[in-house]
């Protein structure tokens, strides 16, 4: 039998290893870190138990832990997957970490009318659709069901009303329609669909790019003489910044759009509950100020 000193200095033990557990094991990590470290707190649990190391009193501290450690940040977050491939004025992103931008601020209005503290999850494009599949996220935005493969999702009302467009520098004359460049190399960006040009014969060469950023200087260095873009991100980046004065004012319409959220259909997140809270921010002209807050000042 265990004299006092012994049996209180292997409690003390335990108890530091449960302290060194939770230190190093964050509850708030990226999507499917909470999972992974459920199933590793249950293996150190079992496991101890079945060596005898633990008196049944830390037993139950470590099976509290995990039960708390996990459900209350799952419930109270909403993780939105944010596209890398995006720039300002939708996204302000710096290395892993979203600072700004219309969907940052979207994000926190609807995150606030949800009753949720915003997670913002940065992905490439191709790999935002599994977040939402597997649960790591719980919503996109900005999206539209055709840009996606899986057709399983629930979709919110209208966010945001956009324009695609071709768009060129001052020098380039603007092509009379979409026919103008079939078969032309054009600057576009991984990952991204482009429905409204597939018909075209020859099929437009594709230049990708990364990002929206990196499609731009591409095409203001002469790599290429048009690219497919918004109109919000172009108006932006060619009012905002005087060394792009080289870029046109005018470009080749493809088509007016508007996007939308997905959520999965078991998801989280209920897609009245998400139409609702967007309708509320709607109401509250929210989303408006928003987008106005970036728009070019001679802009209506």
């Amino acid at each position: 039998m265990q004299s006092t000193p012994a049996r209180l200095k292997k409690s003390a033990l335990g108890l530091s290893s449960i302290s060194q557990v939770q230190g190093r094991l964050s509850c708030e990590g990226p999507g499917g870190e909470q999972s992974r470290h459920e199933r590793m707190l249950e293996l150190m649990y079992g496991t101890l138990m079945k060596r005898d190391r633990i008196t049944m009193s830390l037993a139950r501290h470590l099976l509290l832990v995990i039960l708390l450690c996990v459900k209350p940040v799952a419930a109270s977050e909403l993780v939105m997957a944010i596209s890398n491939g995006s720039g300002m004025p939708m996204t302000d992103i710096r290395g892993e970490e979203l600072r700004g931008g219309i969907l940052k601020e979207f994000g926190d209005a609807l995150s606030a009318q949800l009753h949720l503290e915003p997670r913002y999850l940065i992905l490439p494009r191709t790999r935002v659709e599994g977040a939402l599949l597997r649960g790591h996220a719980d919503v996109l935005c900005d999206l539209r069901p055709e840009w996606l493969d899986n057709q399983t999702f629930l979709w919110s009302d209208a966010i945001i009303s956009n324009r695609m467009i071709v768009a060129m520098r001052r020098e380039t004359p603007v092509p009379a329609s979409l026919d103008a460049i079939a078969g032309v190399r054009v600057g576009t960006i991984r990952g991204y669909r482009y429905p409204e040009v597939e018909h075209l014969q020859p099929k437009v060469e594709r230049d990708n790019a990364a990002n929206d950023s990196q499609n731009l200087e591409k095409l203001l260095l002469g790599r290429f003489d048009f690219i497919f873009t918004n109109r919000i991100y172009f108006d932006y980046q060619r009012k905002a910044h005087p060394e792009r004065a080289r870029l046109a004012s005018n470009h080749l319409k493809i088509t007016d759009f508007d996007t939308y959220c997905a959520v999965p259909a078991q998801g989280r997140i209920g897609i009245k509950d998400l139409n609702h809270a967007i309708d509320a921010l709607k109401a509250r002209g929210i989303i408006q100020s928003i987008l106005a807050r970036y728009r070019p000042q001679d802009q209506s």
